[in-house]
């Protein structure tokens, strides 16, 4: 059986990080070689650190955008079966192809775990590579305090102010977004009134 390149996707708090602590778990129990990485640009719970909003963390190896991320993995290539990435929208296109290139020609199999969009809703670089090349595809399903599914990371101000405008990228947890489903997140941006 061929290796694959998966990307498991959600908005915040959808339990993704939850998940691929959860599969790590699973792979130490079974003696199964492992790696955990994540961009270092996401240093909120530390650097070299993976950890979940319900508590659970482990290490990891953090890298910036220099980084070959084939020539990091295939120097433990005798050592794991598994790449498991935290935080894979921060990738760079570049460092989602390497990926591609460890399942291929190095028969690791490759789970990314990340946002789908930024806070105006628009695909993070990382994200629209995966959604392009991945052999596998899947949502982690959250809600949006309205009931309905939530497909959007919507960021809020200090004061909980909807924010619209800023930083493509801002580093932060609950106090910060919040996950909207399409119609809510619609009205905070005032789309449905330019249609």
């Amino acid at each position: 059986m061929a290796a694959k390149l998966r990307y498991i996707y959600g908005t915040m708090g959808s339990t993704k990080t939850m998940r691929l602590l959860a599969t790590a778990y699973d792979f130490e129990q079974k003696g199964i070689g492992f790696l955990a990485i994540k961009p270092a640009m996401d240093d909120r719970d530390g650097v070299n650190t993976i950890k979940s909003r319900i508590g659970i963390e482990r290490e990891c190896i953090s890298f910036d955008f220099s980084v070959n991320l084939y020539e990091l993995i295939e120097k433990r290539k005798d050592d794991i079966k598994w790449v498991l990435v935290d935080e894979c929208q921060f990738m760079t296109e570049k460092q989602v192809n390497e990926l591609a290139l460890v399942v291929d020609n190095l028969s690791i199999e490759v789970m990314c775990y990340g946002l789908r969009t930024n806070f105006l809703g628009k695909c993070f670089d990382g994200s629209k590579r995966l959604f392009e090349i991945a052999d596998e595809i899947e949502e982690v399903k959250a809600y949006c305090s309205c009931g309905n599914r939530a497909s959007f990371n919507a960021r809020f101000d200090e004061n909980g102010n909807f924010c619209n405008v800023g930083e493509s990228i801002l580093i932060g947890g609950d106090s910060i977004y919040k996950p909207l489903c399409r119609k809510c997140f619609f009205e905070k941006m005032n789309l449905n009134s330019k249609i």
